[in-house]
């Protein structure tokens, strides 16, 4: 439905129709730049939040989001900055616990004919959620079997739950709502084992004060703590709240997008040679030293893939606070919805050359291209250079000053997984032709049961 309106609207905003509401998409940078100009009061990041997760029923009964973000910098700082300034420290021990999940799911699967098929969505999520874990609340808890099945299975329920309880009547929602979290136990098995952590990470800085040695702690929880107002420090409750609502978005949105980048390796091998060549030339150590920074044929190949195939058709989803008016006069109400219509953009002639086709070397510097490639690949429809973290001229990150601030974490994340994927196996979807991933209203999600033959390559 998306699609078809911004076609028919030619750059100009559109509404479309939802259950349980209506919105406005644009379609210019323009417009979306008039959107993030607006003050949080009028045009709310953090209301259409509460209403897309639900998190009353679906997080404990979390209520952050009515704050509207006015006290939300030390999630901020914790992610754009400590989170980020870590990662040469903390990406040796991410790719240690991820090729070492790689080899254990290579031997637990029969090898047939020199290659093993597995469905590599689940692995995938499960190397994403050990990693966040760990970084988010210490590397302790990442080992805890029972906490890590619950905290996977938290997104697949809070997902469900929230879609359900947005379209019910307003009169029953609360009713049922309620006896939808009852039955939640991942949620409830996440917020019970993280109170104790953050509790006693709280009466460690109290002692700390008073001049006793207390252990050091390099993770999200010590850090969101450190950062929080001295003159009204975060509770327990309101630490574990904030990271509940980052872990949802961290495993969600970072898994679907490296399984589709990973599907679109092996729709598109003639890449893996060149990416394989980049990573074992330039080396772990120094794409580690760099913060993952490094890999720019990798980065310009993820780039593509969630271009080509984005995980949602909107961003930049506002609710209207006050009535908001747009340059063009266009107008929403209060209660009303007004978003971006990214998909529709990111395959747009106006946007892209050749936007329909995959080319995944078209965001890097063209002077890297012809230093360490063929001129086949060269070759290649060529956009402006870019970052997989830039936000000016796309946005799976979102839009400007509300620009998710753990992109940089998350894109070494994902360099990391596809990276020992591609120097480990040499791959091949199972079957080319079927179905890799559906739609659910403006999501895109893999299919789980979606297989890649996997055979191991010779140590070097």
């Amino acid at each position: 439905m998306i699609q078809e309106a911004y076609e028919k609207a030619a750059g100009s905003p559109f509404w479309i129709q939802a259950p349980e509401n209506r919105y406005l998409v644009v379609s210019s940078w323009d417009h979306i730049k008039e959107i993030d100009a607006a003050s949080e009061d009028v045009l709310s990041l953090q209301a259409a939040a509460k209403e897309i997760l639900q998190p009353r029923y679906t997080m404990q009964n979390f209520n952050w989001f009515d704050k509207k973000g006015a006290d939300g910098m030390p999630l901020i700082r914790t992610l754009r900055t400590l989170l980020t300034n870590h990662l040469p420290d903390i990406l040796p021990d991410i790719r240690r616990s991820m090729s070492v999940l790689l080899d254990r799911a290579q031997d637990s699967q029969p090898i047939v004919n020199g290659s093993y098929t597995s469905p590599v969505f689940p692995i995938i999520i499960e190397a994403i959620s050990l990693t966040n874990a760990a970084a988010f609340f210490g590397s302790e808890i990442s080992h805890d079997k029972k906490f890590m099945a619950a905290a996977i299975g938290f997104i697949e329920q809070t997902l469900l739950a929230a879609e359900a309880i947005r379209v019910l009547p307003k009169a029953i929602a609360p009713l049922i709502g309620n006896m939808i979290a009852k039955n939640l136990g991942s949620g409830k098995a996440i917020y019970d084992a993280l109170i104790p952590i953050a509790e006693e990470r709280l009466e460690e800085r109290a002692q700390k004060k008073l001049g006793h040695g207390v252990p050091e702690h390099h993770d999200c929880i010590q850090w969101v703590m450190e950062c929080s107002p001295r003159s009204s420090p975060w509770s327990a409750e309101r630490i574990v709240h904030e990271l509940m609502a980052l872990w949802f978005g961290s495993v969600h949105i970072t898994s679907t997008t490296a399984c589709i980048a990973l599907h679109h390796l092996c729709l598109h091998s003639e890449y893996i040679e060149p990416l394989r060549n980049e990573i074992e030339s330039t080396g772990w150590a120094q794409f580690e030293q760099s913060g993952g920074k490094a890999f720019p044929l990798l980065d310009s190949f993820m780039k593509e893939s969630a271009r080509i195939n984005p995980v949602e058709s909107v961003s930049s989803r506002r609710m209207a606070l006050k009535p908001f008016e747009l340059s063009d006069g266009t107008r929403v109400e209060a209660g009303e919805w007004i978003c971006a219509a990214a998909r529709g953009m990111m395959l747009d002639a106006r946007y892209y050359t050749a936007p329909h086709e995959f080319q995944g070397f078209r965001f890097v510097d063209p002077s890297i291209l012809k230093t360490q490639l063929a001129d086949d690949i060269v070759s290649q429809v060529q956009g402006t250079p870019s970052n997989f973290t830039d936000i000016g001229d796309w946005q799976l990150w979102g839009t400007g000053r509300s620009a998710c601030p753990g992109r940089f974490y998350a894109t070494a994340v994902m360099k990391t997984l596809l990276a020992l994927f591609i120097t480990k196996y040499d791959m091949q979807l199972e079957e080319k032709a079927a179905g890799r991933y559906f739609a659910w209203r403006t999501f895109i999600y893999p299919y789980a049961s979606t297989k890649v033959l996997l055979r191991p390559r010779a140590a070097l």
